[in-house]
């Protein structure tokens, strides 16, 4: 039965209702969620999500694209306190409606608590092309409303700034959604600035560079547009950013200084820190590291003095970078072993898979190779658990010219073949590295030889560089 018109709350509150009582009396749940726009979904799941977990359910969101055969999904990962919340329904169409159709009964057999998140044309579908999947479920509830600009704003803005995730599926689940958000949007007022900003970090994060160039270029206009000029500094310095790191520094000095001034300007401390950081690093990839260190120091300075514990890592970690580059590797691991345990203490992932990747760098530069493994090993997979494809690529990048060095040639191609694989579908500059490197590997083996090996390690290349950590781990 589809639900008589209520309030927003009764019927957010209606909802999960639904699912705490079969998760209290062990039954399944198959609830259909209709909404018009992404905004009142935001809304609803928010709150949804809020009220489940103060019931001890867990949500686990589920891309119906990705997973066709969603009774199998549920079923290979069910508990009895996970309620799945499907979304993008329409891509996983047809193949989806026919298992939903004729393995209804794994969803009851397995006790499964199911949101379909849908619009009207995909209810429509459902119920005309998987009809007794549709008799089968138990309540579609509607949220029809037209959003009100000031009503969501609370909610809409917390979301628009939310850049922090655990793994790339959340990245690119959040990037799809404020994408579909921001076409509801004018695209010129202040929360389209907000979503712009924070697509082009996520962009950023997941290595899509030119991507996120192109969203924080509109980002900064509309806060120019608006006159936020804290919000212009930060997208200044997120564009100067993204330029360094597709290697055009001179253009990522022009954005560093801007923001810089600008945050001096308005009084602004931690983007005074920020700006003074980033130069730091521009100058440090153009090979004027003393000028650097100058620069990092300046930083570190200021994120000591107002208790900033994240950006004082991140220096840190970067005084240490320059200091190797320097050859005074032991000050540099003194650097770098302060920042990870401030990345640790704060649950900063990222950087403490840059940290330890760091020093997997420099233990190598002081031919302690095992030790260099080890670090390499624990950046990676903090790398892979967080979605970070550019980081990626670099530590098997770097463990691939190891194996090499150690003549382990098989486990050099493989991590040079994944490293290869990543960074040319994600549009890394460094792809030239590793193409280098795949170069040089084939000269010293023999065109031959090379072929021959590259035919037995491309098929299972991932299998074998995690064979090979795995044996690594277990001799220390």
């Amino acid at each position: 039965m589809i639900e008589e018109k209520e309030s927003f709350e009764t019927r957010v509150s209606r909802l999960g209702g639904y699912l705490t009582r079969a998760y209290e009396y062990n039954k399944p749940s198959i609830l259909f969620a209709l909404y018009l726009s992404e905004f009142s979904r935001v809304d609803v799941e928010k709150a949804l999500e809020k009220s489940l977990k103060e019931k001890g359910l867990e949500i686990l969101n589920v891309d119906a694209g990705e997973h066709k055969d969603l009774p199998a999904y549920f079923s290979s990962i069910n508990s009895s306190n996970i309620v799945f919340f499907v979304h993008n329904v329409e891509k996983g169409f047809p193949d989806s409606l026919q298992y939903l159709n004729f393995k209804r009964e794994d969803l009851a057999e397995h006790k499964v608590k199911v949101v379909f998140w849908v619009r009207e044309e995909e209810l429509a579908r459902i119920s005309t092309e998987a009809p007794d999947f549709f008799a089968f479920r138990n309540r579609v509830v509607e949220f029809m409303e037209v959003p009100l600009a000031e009503e969501y704003r609370p909610t809409l803005v917390d979301f628009a700034l939310e850049t922090e995730y655990k793994s790339v599926d959340e990245i690119k689940r959040s990037i799809e959604l404020k994408e579909k958000l921001l076409s509801e949007l004018s695209g010129e007022d202040e929360i389209s600035g907000y979503l712009l900003g924070s697509l082009g970090i996520l962009y950023y994060q997941i290595g899509s560079f030119k991507k996120s160039i192109e969203c924080g270029e509109k980002a900064l206009k509309i806060a120019q547009d608006i006159g936020d000029r804290h919000d212009e500094g930060a997208r200044l310095g997120n564009l100067g950013t993204a330029y360094r790191n597709l290697g055009q520094i001179e253009k990522a000095i022009e954005y560093d200084k801007k923001a810089l001034a600008l945050f001096q300007e308005i009084g602004d401390k931690r983007g005074e820190g920020a700006g003074l950081g980033n130069l730091g690093s521009a100058y440090s990839d153009l090979g004027q590291v003393e000028k650097a260190i100058d620069y990092y120091k300046k930083a570190l300075a200021i994120a000591h003095e107002n208790g900033d514990r994240h950006s004082e890592g991140i220096w840190l970690g970067k005084l240490g970078n320059a200091y190797r580059n320097l050859r005074r590797v032991e000050k540099a691991i003194e650097y770098c072993q302060k920042a990870l345990v401030i990345a640790k203490e704060i649950g900063d992932k990222y950087n403490e898979g840059a940290d330890l990747g760091n020093l997997g760098i420099a233990y190598n530069n002081l031919g302690q190779v095992e030790k260099a493994i080890e670090y390499y090993q624990k950046a990676l997979a903090i790398a892979q658990e967080i979605g970070d494809k550019h980081n990626e690529g670099v530590w098997l990048n770097n463990l691939g010219y190891i194996f090499k060095n150690q003549k382990k040639y098989k486990e050099a191609l493989a991590c040079y073949l994944l490293a290869k694989e990543i960074r040319t579908r994600i549009k890394d500059p460094m792809l030239k590295k590793t193409e280098s490197d795949l170069k040089n590997l084939k000269e010293e083996l023999g065109e031959k030889e090379f072929e021959k090996l590259e035919a037995e390690v491309a098929p299972r290349a991932a299998e074998i560089v995690k064979q090979a950590l795995e044996e690594k781990s277990s001799q220390n």
